[in-house]
């Protein structure tokens, strides 16, 4: 017999419903967010919100509470609860107060399904307000919707152009807006996109935008305009969407009493000697200790305002449907100041020794939550003021103070294809010279004895052999006429150039490679390719493998490696280098052997501001800049940035020391300084002993 139908409570839809009918409650975002959200920590710890111990965040969740308002902007710091306050206490508040349907858009996909059960699942367990709201029927939550008793629904999503079509919603909150593409799907901006989907409700719609920046400065030469303190530099993302709000700074008033003085807790007002806060009108000093209580006595200041010894605030502010805010790193409670002051240390000591921003933008941006104003000038260089520096150095002779030599290649094709060979010596804390440069477009035989022949790197592969005899065992006099000589300690080649499948560039660079690897070469020889995605790596190895592919564009098979470069960030290092005016770590030494257009190739890129990358001014030649781009990766990759100069590797030494220095007139065969390695044998160190006199 079959069991009688389940029918449904109509007491329990009505109880259930009852919210879609009953007014919003008037109570602030952070009023419900303290009563009703509970915080689980990774270790299981569970623990009331508390508006102490993030104060700061008081203010912008209830103006996303308040209905004169359609936006908030928070701009702020890693580690200041921004997302915990502004996300997942706002959808405590909706979910408690004011039911509608809300969107959240996580930076990825990734990252969506790691807040829905990292976050929002835990939150909503822990928290019975919202626990008895959720709909009991399993099918109804899932990791991207979660469905409410009265029906009100919540998507975490990421942005993409399908999530951000057509479906209304009363709220969309973009989290770590600076992540996000600036371009959605070819249908433009994220925040404008999410703007968009609240447009039908009105008054009652709230569109939320937080993020530490992620943008580098527009204008390198940009001033505080003295009218407007609050302004942030010009900037995309967030901090753009910052400046057209009413520009809300965080202020602490100093604890001198005879000074009570509101300032900025800003990188401005920070001693990073002593990692303290100080007063700019009296100069006191405010310890770490003290910064609860200054965060407890804070004040959000609009542009046009000003505030008295009370605290009370004063002037007109910037009339406006965006409330904006902007912190810094000082304020963020759950970061210290000591932390902050070794953070940006640390990644000074890394540009200073390797010319390498990223860390400087990575610390500047999300510790201190400052947008980053690059070190390089966004100016094309003058070719004529690096060949004014010129020095008189010998033509194929390694200078005093190299320590090794690193050969460079750039694939050319067309008609006048060749490899262009450039060869730089490197010495302590990667002070460079400019040894040697040349083409390689024919081949005359072993013993230049032979009729020319034109090369075709894309589809000779004997041509690579080129690459063997004239370049990796090609070595140099040394300066002091010894006669001794520096071999080359290894070799880079642009694997990208013309053709395409079996007849490539790429394929004959992959079958060179592995005629290396039979002849033991291998440690010594690399292949660099260019890398698009920009990445906190400067350099990263790939096995590219397409055997899988119906049309394969190279004979890519997983067991050559092929190291990524981001090449905007290593370019950064050469432009560092050439912008050094005294001898030392760091500096680039130019020949006077090399005419104009070496000069010209070298200055021939100039960085977008707007984008951060590289570009050529027309069809100008770079070649000299690309070639000393790879000297440099090849530098990262034999380890040289950290040596112990005290103490260096034997091919790294003096030369009366060094292992890679030999005489031409020991014993033939025994002095030649190849660094090779056995197959399948543990690796060697790269030290060849010579045979002493």
């Amino acid at each position: 017999m079959t069991a009688p139908a389940k029918l449904a409570d109509v007491r329990a839809l009505s109880l259930d419903v009852a919210d879609l009918f009953r007014p919003p409650r008037r109570v602030a975002v952070s009023q419900t967010a303290a009563e009703s959200m509970v915080v689980v920590q990774g270790n299981g710890t569970k623990t009331p919100w508390n508006p102490d111990e993030t104060p700061y965040m008081v203010e912008p969740m209830d103006c996303m509470g308040m209905r004169e308002f359609l936006e908030v902007i928070f701009v702020g710091p890693s580690r200041s609860g921004k997302t915990k306050a502004l996300v997942d206490g706002y959808i405590c508040h909706k979910v408690i107060n004011d039911p509608g349907d809300g969107l959240l858009a996580q930076i990825t996909e990734e990252k969506a399904r790691e807040h829905s059960k990292k976050e929002l699942d835990r939150m909503f367990n822990a928290s019975p307000d919202i626990l008895d709201r959720l709909s009991p029927r399993g099918h109804d939550n899932n990791v991207h919707d979660k469905i409410f008793r009265n029906g009100q629904y919540l998507a975490i999503k990421w942005p993409s152009k399908n999530v951000f079509a057509s479906s209304d919603f009363q709220y969309v909150l973009m989290t770590d807006l600076d992540r996000v593409p600036r371009n959605v799907g070819g249908e433009g901006s994220p925040f404008l996109l999410a703007r968009k989907r609240i447009q039908t409700f009105g008054s009652t719609g709230m569109a939320l935008a937080e993020s530490s920046p992620g943008f580098p400065v527009k204008d390198a030469d940009w001033k505080q305009p003295k009218d407007y303190p609050h302004m942030a530099p010009p900037c995309d993302g967030v901090l753009g969407l910052y400046n057209d709000g009413d520009r809300r700074r965080l202020y602490w008033q100093c604890l001198e009493s005879s000074c009570r003085h509101w300032f900025m807790p800003t990188f401005e007002n920070f001693d990073l000697d002593s990692a303290r806060v100080f007063c700019p009108k009296c100069g006191r000093v405010h310890h770490q200790k003290e910064k609860t209580a200054l965060n407890a006595n804070h004040r959000w200041l609009p542009e046009g305002c000003e505030l008295d010894d009370e605290g009370l605030i004063h002037g007109k502010k910037i009339e406006s449907r965006r409330a904006s805010f902007w912190m810094e790193g000082p304020a963020a409670s759950y970061q210290t100041w000591e932390e902050l002051r070794d953070k940006l240390n640390s990644a000074e000591r890394k540009f200073e020794s390797t010319e390498d921003q990223e860390d400087l933008k990575v610390v500047t941006n999300t510790d201190w939550g400052r947008p980053y104003k690059t070190r390089i000038s966004a100016k094309r260089r003058s070719s004529k003021r690096i060949r004014d520096r010129a020095e008189q150095i010998a033509h194929r002779t390694v200078p005093d103070g190299v320590r090794f030599l690193i050969a460079t290649v750039d694939v050319q094709g067309g008609q006048n294809r060749r490899f262009v060979v450039q060869i730089h010596g490197f010495g302590v804390g990667r002070e460079a010279w400019l040894v040697d440069r040349f083409n390689i477009s024919e081949d005359r035989g072993p013993k230049n004895d032979q009729e020319p022949r034109q090369i075709n790197p894309a589809t000779r592969p004997e041509d690579w052999n080129l690459l063997t005899r004239d370049v990796l065992n090609r070595s140099y006099k040394l300066a002091d006429r010894s006669g001794r000589r520096m071999p080359i300690l290894a070799l880079g080649v642009d694997t990208g150039g013309e053709g395409k499948g079996e007849e490539s560039v790429t394929s004959q660079a992959y079958e060179w490679y592995r005629e290396m690897v039979r002849e033991g070469y291998a440690d010594r020889c690399f292949l660099l390719k260019g890398d698009g995605i920009r990445t906190a790596s400067r350099v990263r190895k790939s096995y590219p493998d397409n055997t899988g592919r119906k049309s394969r564009t190279s004979s890519a098979r997983g067991d050559v490696p092929l190291y990524l470069v981001n090449t905007d960030a290593v370019k950064d290092m050469v432009v560092a280098m050439m912008d050094r005016i005294e001898h030392g770590p760091g500096y680039m030494h130019v020949p006077d052997w090399v005419g104009t257009w070496w000069y010209d190739e070298l200055t021939a890129e100039v960085k977008d501001p707007k984008t951060g990358k590289y570009m050529r001014e027309g069809k100008a030649a770079n070649e000299a800049f690309d070639l000393w781009v790879y000297a440099l990766v090849l530098y990262i990759l034999v380890k040289a940035e950290r040596i112990d100069w005290a103490n260096p590797p034997a091919w790294a030494r003096v030369w009366n020391e060094n292992s890679m220095v030999f005489d031409p007139g020991e014993q033939a065969g025994e002095a030649i300084p190849i660094i090779r390695k056995k197959k399948k044998s543990v690796r060697r160190r790269r030290v060849v002993k010579r045979r002493e006199p």
